[in-house]
């Protein structure tokens, strides 16, 4: 191991310096609530490897809802940093069980997700906790890990949180905000960052952009990094589904909106017409992927032999599947004046059933609201932001099921005048 890595001076100065100093905080809670790009996922992956690389005896736990979206999320960004500071051969990945393991003294760090509760009320000698999302889990999960943190050890446990703080009514808000006691703030250290204390994104113009054009719970919640609370939800009708419920019998359909500083997202859609439900699952969902990436990640999931209803605003991209990557049904969403709200008003004459696995989907329905007019009077129409998830699966419900109980002269009238419509 050389020495600079460890070398406080030198570590200190890859950090945003709104963070600095939470590397030496030692309370039980960490609490790193804020906005979108604000940083707080890299740092807490950084203070982690400090602490493995400088501290003895430690068993780090790192905490998602779902496992497999911590192996392609936080599990990859370990992976990341130890490249970036030149340690590969300082520490031990195995890949196959989600550890890493820090040659020198031993320390190792593990991996697991919510949705393994076995595996996780196995874990013993556990010193420090990150709950990455941690508004995906629910108030029980929380108490669960919570408990994983006990012992006598020669250095201090912490659980680092991290977070979007979605909506008030999260079991974040009421844990660590709600009737705070002077010992309970003995124990709790919270701080709230945005975009603008990341000192590596602010030369991300088009990112800067689509944060700050944010409006409504979106801009409270991803641009300044505030609790959201929603007064004008488009959609109550929904709830999470066991993955195992996910029909396998009916053909599915999939909604794909283009995207690549916001998210290329791509939702899983069945439709049960007779007892009116529909049945998501997210399939994609990742920001700076072109086209051709994302045809490469999809390979094999057989999406290329199904029929794809996707933003027909990128016909070039729709055309670039088609010829290019061997998608055989991938057409055009028909939009035009008035069919967002259509679908919206469609979309609510039936029960929403969501994947547990579909997080993306849960985070962005949640902050799903109406847009309000100068005298805070709701409108027909949604807030623009974070709905990308919410535009793909619209897609499918307007364009097949929508559209076929209404005379076609009326749909291709709407294509007429389109400006706006998403």
């Amino acid at each position: 191991m050389t020495e600079t890595v460890i070398n406080i001076t030198y570590f200190e100065h890859l950090l945003n310096p709104i963070y600095r100093r939470l590397l030496y905080i030692k309370k039980r809670y960490l609490v790193l609530k804020g906005g979108a790009g604000s940083g707080k996922s890299h740092w807490a992956c950084q203070k982690i490897l400090y602490r493995t690389m400088t501290e003895e005896h430690h068993r780090f736990l790192i905490i998602r809802k779902v496992k497999d979206t911590l192996r392609k999320s936080v599990f990859q960004l370990f992976q990341d940093y130890i490249i970036k500071w030149d340690l590969s051969k300082e520490f031990k990945i195995n890949k196959t069980d989600m550890s890493i393991t820090f040659r020198s003294n031993g320390n190792t760090i593990l991996f697991c997700g919510i949705d393994d509760p076995e595996k996780l009320k196995s874990m013993e000698g556990i010193t420090g906790v990150w709950i990455e999302e941690a508004t995906e889990l629910k108030m029980a999960d929380f108490e669960e890990v919570d408990r994983r943190l006990r012992g006598i050890f020669n250095t201090y446990m912490q659980i680092i949180l991290t977070y979007n703080p979605i909506l008030k009514s999260n079991w974040t808000f009421l844990r660590f905000f709600t009737d705070i006691t002077e010992q309970d703030k003995e124990d709790i250290c919270v701080i709230t960052t945005t975009y603008k204390d990341n000192i590596f994104i602010k030369n991300d113009k088009a990112y800067v952009r689509l944060l700050e054009n944010y409006t409504g719970n979106n801009r409270t919640v991803y641009t300044l990094g505030q609790y959201g609370q929603l007064e004008n939800a488009i959609y109550t009708n929904w709830r999470m589904i066991p993955d195992s419920e996910f029909p396998t019998t009916d053909e599915p359909i999939y909604g794909l909106d283009f995207g690549y500083i916001a998210p290329m997202a791509c939702v899983k859609v069945v439709v049960d017409m007779e007892k009116r439900k529909i049945y998501l699952h997210e399939e994609f969902y990742k920001t700076r992927y072109t086209t051709k990436m994302f045809a490469e990640e999809m390979e094999g999931t057989g999406i290329e032999t199904k029929r794809v209803i996707a933003d027909s605003e990128a016909p070039d991209k729709i055309v670039e599947l088609n010829d290019e990557y061997g998608y055989n049904y991938i057409e055009g969403a028909n939009k035009g004046k008035g069919s967002v709200v259509a679908g919206i008003d469609f979309v609510n004459q039936f029960e929403i059933l969501i994947t547990e696995s579909s997080q993306n989907i849960k985070k962005e329905i949640e902050g799903y609201e109406r847009k309000k007019d100068r005298d805070g009077i709701a409108k027909e129409e949604p807030n623009k932001g974070v709905d990308h998830l919410m535009d793909a699966f619209r897609y499918v419900l307007y364009t097949i099921f929508y559209t076929e109980g209404v005379p076609y002269f009326y749909v291709a009238g709407q294509e007429e005048n389109k400006e706006g419509e998403k």
